[in-house]
């Protein structure tokens, strides 16, 4: 890894010379700049157990504030960057999902060196491939209701952590993943394929794993098909932080884009549910875990479409299994607003106490439903 550090560094270094050396293209303010945002809003209700509880969150995409900025080089080679921020809409409050929220970008903080026809390197806090598979592949589009969010999710609000228990800790690859200290490569899309590539350092902290990720999709006209492959190196622990062995995470996408009907597929597998180290040796819980996500995507005019999935979850605890179905309908009022109404029921084993986002923690066994009604507002 140490190599793959070096190599990117001394790309990064080399191409800077090179577009430096270049004629660069006339600029009047030497760059642009792009402010943007969104505002994602909704009002669910959540019942389990005999408890009900209403709350006001992010329906979809989360509520920020962004900065893209770009200045051409010559030749080919452009540089770029984002500041992203985000907060809740509801309380006006910085936010951040999978990160610390007490930051001015908690979202992304990047720098980025493109050519054209060699790719993109990016340096900084990053939507790596984990994060940009699951739109790829999630036909509802709601996290917070759909199995592709509520499935992957399962187990903890720290994904991919020793429990120290023997019970699942959530997945790597779910939708909320950001990685800090990232290097990150693009690839050009090249008869239909594209790849991306990620490492993030743990610069030496007893509590952050280094972190490998690498995504490689196809593209042929309506059907798109990805994998992706996650590593997380090993963590010597600190306070409730747990030590850990390493653990790998691989992950299959579909989708097909015609008809009535557009189909999606994402099978994902976890090699050790709990990689807590024993004392004696060895993890707390060596099995694996997996989940299976179906779901379709069903336009009913030209700006409605029906959308739902259903989620198999294959715990590698004892009697931990568990079901999600989420249904949705969406309107696109115009390009950049989009309304919303969903659905969602988990089951679970009798062991398994998981809830649904915001919802209350479950009596074990018992099931977790959820309705929702919201907007996402992009500008």
């Amino acid at each position: 890894m140490k190599k793959f550090v070096a190599g990117m560094t001394a790309l990064c270094a080399s191409a800077v010379s090179f577009a430096q050396g270049a004629p660069a293209a006339p600029s009047p303010a030497g760059g642009n700049i792009k402010i943007y945002g969104t505002a994602d809003i909704s009002l669910a209700r959540y019942r389990t157990s005999g408890e009900s509880k209403t709350a006001m969150h992010a329906g979809g995409a989360g509520s920020r504030l962004g900065f893209l900025i770009s200045e051409g080089l010559g030749n080919g080679w452009n540089l770029g960057g984002r500041l992203e921020m985000g907060f809740n809409l509801d309380t006006g409050t910085p936010s951040s999902t999978n990160g610390n929220p007490n930051r001015v970008f908690s979202r992304q903080a990047y720098v980025e060196l493109a050519h054209r026809d060699l790719g993109a390197l990016r340096l900084g806090r990053q939507q790596g491939p984990t994060y940009d598979f699951f739109p790829t592949y999630d036909p509802m589009l709601l996290p917070a209701m759909d199995a592709w969010g509520v499935v992957t999710t399962l187990g903890s609000p720290l994904p991919g952590y020793g429990s120290g228990s023997g019970r699942p800790s959530g997945f790597l690859i779910n939708p909320t993943a950001r990685t800090e200290n990232t290097i990150g490569y693009i690839s050009p899309r090249r008869g239909g394929v594209q790849g991306r590539l990620s490492y993030s350092p743990n610069e030496g902290s007893a509590t952050v794993a280094k972190l490998l990720e690498a995504n490689l999709d196809y593209v042929a006209g309506p059907l798109q098909v990805g994998v992706l492959y996650v590593k997380a190196g090993g963590l010597n622990g600190n306070g409730a932080v747990l030590a850990t062995d390493p653990n790998e995470e691989i992950a299959f996408g579909a989708k097909y884009q015609a008809g009535p009907v557009h189909p999606y597929f994402t099978y994902i597998r976890r090699d050790i549910t709990d990689p807590t180290r024993r004392a004696g040796g060895g993890v707390m819980n060596g099995n694996s875990e997996t989940a299976r996500l179906f779901g379709v995507a069903i336009p009913v005019s030209a700006r409605g479409t029906v959308r739902m999935t259903y989620g198999l979850y294959a715990s590698g605890a004892a009697d931990s299994d568990a079901k999600n179905y989420g249904i949705a309908y969406t309107y696109e009022v115009n390009p950049r607003l989009m309304l919303m109404a969903a659905a969602t029921h988990l089951s679970q084993d009798g062991a398994a106490r998981f809830p649904v986002f915001q919802s209350t923690i479950p009596r074990a066994g018992e099931s977790v439903d959820a309705v929702t009604a919201g907007l996402t507002w992009r500008f």
